[in-house]
């Protein structure tokens, strides 16, 4: 079946899928005595997930191409967050993920897209364009969801003290993400649609996406072969990765920050690629889209598998960690609510992730 809505067939082959398989044979085989070993099985692990979640990308950019915004950038994320679901499922499953994983995974989540990524997009953008405008309604709208979501999720927990939130507590935290999400999707899908499109970013040639000569259902099939590939790579790596970061004596954070890393790099790509395009609006909804989608449909998933596992969780944030969220928040409210922004509004932001990456280690 043909692609009607572009001129340019892609002829990209699933070569991620033979490195994923090879990485896969490589996990399995017996392990040799030595450090060196899981630090190879490692690279190569990252080196099929990173390529199969590029892969990822590639299709449902192809999909993004066919059904237009909002719907293109809702696919992305929703694809990001399948991803980062399963890997720390398949370690929590496995046993190489802690308590604090969820929390320092949506805590790294949050400020390398709000302070990192959205910094460097913004410098990069007005550094190239001078300054760029998006529809600020729709930004509006994601900020409303995703502070009252972070605060809750991530600093609640420490104001309450002792143990942290229990099985009652957790279930109504899982509750309020989850309908905060479907409250969302109904303004982003239904009601409000056109509050995250702008107005010159929205018609057929705004380059949203890449036209291709196969059929939906083939890029629909692929996007969830690679999903389930990098899936599968992260639980077979689980023992080699847990063994490196025991070696490099890792801060526990930095499991987080990686698993995070990880799972945005196919997404930073795409919109750092909009913005250098003149993209903003689209740009902002991954961006956005990715936060709002990883605490919402995380926090529920990862409740259900520990109450159903028996394993305990913890929220909390430290008060440094608090303390930047919040600043983060705040930048966010302050500098992207105006519907148009700058390099000097990008520096800020970068700022604040220099000292993110800073309390990591200390």
């Amino acid at each position: 079946m043909a692609d009607t809505h572009g001129q340019t067939p892609t002829r990209h082959r699933e070569y991620s899928l033979i490195l994923a398989a090879a990485a896969g044979v490589a996990l399995l085989l017996p392990t040799p005595d030595g450090a060196l070993w899981p630090v190879l099985l490692n690279l190569s692990a990252v080196s099929s997930i990173l390529w199969s979640a590029f892969s990822v990308v590639r299709h449902a950019d192809v999909l993004a191409h066919r059904y237009g915004e909002p719907y293109g950038s809702l696919i992305l994320s929703l694809s990001i967050v399948i991803l980062e679901v399963g890997m720390i499922a398949t370690l929590m499953l496995t046993g190489a993920a802690g308590e604090t994983m969820m929390r320092d995974t949506i805590y790294s989540v949050i400020i390398i897209v709000m302070s990192g990524l959205i910094g460097l997009a913004l410098f990069l953008g007005g550094l190239r364009h001078g300054s760029q405008n998006f529809n600020f309604q729709g930004i509006k709208h994601y900020l409303m969801s995703i502070t009252p979501l972070s605060l809750v999720v991530l600093a609640l927990p420490t104001a309450i003290g002792g143990e942290g939130p229990g099985t009652g507590q957790l279930a109504v935290i899982a509750l309020a993400c989850a309908f905060v999400y479907y409250m969302f999707l109904r303004i982003q899908t239904v009601t409000h649609r056109r509050f995250f499109l702008h107005e010159h970013e929205d018609g057929d040639d705004a380059g949203h996406g890449m036209p291709s000569r196969h059929s939906t259902p083939r890029h629909f099939l692929f996007l969830g072969i690679h999903l389930l590939a990098v899936i599968g790579i992260t639980k077979l790596d689980s023992v080699p990765l847990a063994q490196v970061l025991k070696l490099i004596d890792a801060p526990p954070a930095l499991t987080g920050f990686f698993v995070a890393l990880l799972i945005l790099s196919p997404e930073s790509a795409a919109a750092l690629g909009a913005v250098m395009r003149n993209q903003a609006q689209r740009a902002m909804n991954l961006m956005l889209g990715a936060v709002l989608t990883t605490i919402s449909l995380t926090v529920p998933t990862v409740v259900a598998i520990a109450a159903l596992t028996g394993q305990k969780l913890t929220l909390g944030l430290s008060v440094p960690n608090i303390l930047l969220l919040t600043a983060t928040l705040i930048l966010c409210q302050t500098s992207l609510t105006g519907g148009r922004t700058n390099a000097h509004s990008g520096s800020a932001h970068l700022i604040l992730f220099a000292v993110y990456v800073m309390l990591i280690f200390s």
